[in-house]
């Protein structure tokens, strides 16, 4: 199972370019002035450039303001995307039982890689919202865990 982790020496850079973007996003015309054009493609070039991550497109960071803080989408950007993996019930279950003690961004990251690797597209409902996977809403994590890899192997 792949670690998570972020290159803490990258945040602040990061920080600044998603900021710089947003802000340009936010108080400018960006789809009609060339000029505020160019800034998002430097501000997109170096964030490929810093994060290694090509996929990366800063429209993903307009308004994240209104759901996350700027030191979490720095993260998120700095964390490589989930790659397909073959995981044991022991590594999912793992995941599951582990996912609540994980930073936002790291949840996030953890929701997409199990998503990727069970085939269940509405994972985080196990996880949040069980009682819509016909769970008790008190489930606990590690029945949660069982259901997740039992759904995976029906859907098989």
């Amino acid at each position: 199972m792949k670690e998570i982790g972020v290159d803490e020496a990258k945040i602040q850079s990061v920080m600044e370019w998603i900021e710089k973007a947003a802000a340009l996003m936010a108080e400018q015309d960006w789809a009609g002035d060339q000029k505020v054009k160019e800034e998002l493609e430097e501000c997109q070039r170096a964030l490929w450039e810093i994060t290694g991550n090509g996929n990366l497109r800063v429209e993903e960071f307009q308004r994240y303001w209104s759901y996350t803080s700027l030191e979490t989408m720095a993260r998120k950007a700095l964390m490589a995307p989930p790659a397909k993996e073959e995981l044991t019930d022991e590594q999912i279950k793992e995941a599951v039982c582990n996912i609540l003690s994980l930073t936002e961004a790291e949840i996030d990251w953890q929701l997409q890689y199990l998503k990727l690797n069970t085939g269940l597209d509405n994972l985080s409902d196990y996880i949040f919202y069980p009682a819509l996977v016909d769970l008790s809403p008190q489930a606990a994590l590690s029945d949660i865990a069982d259901r997740i890899i039992a759904d995976r192997k029906q859907s098989e």
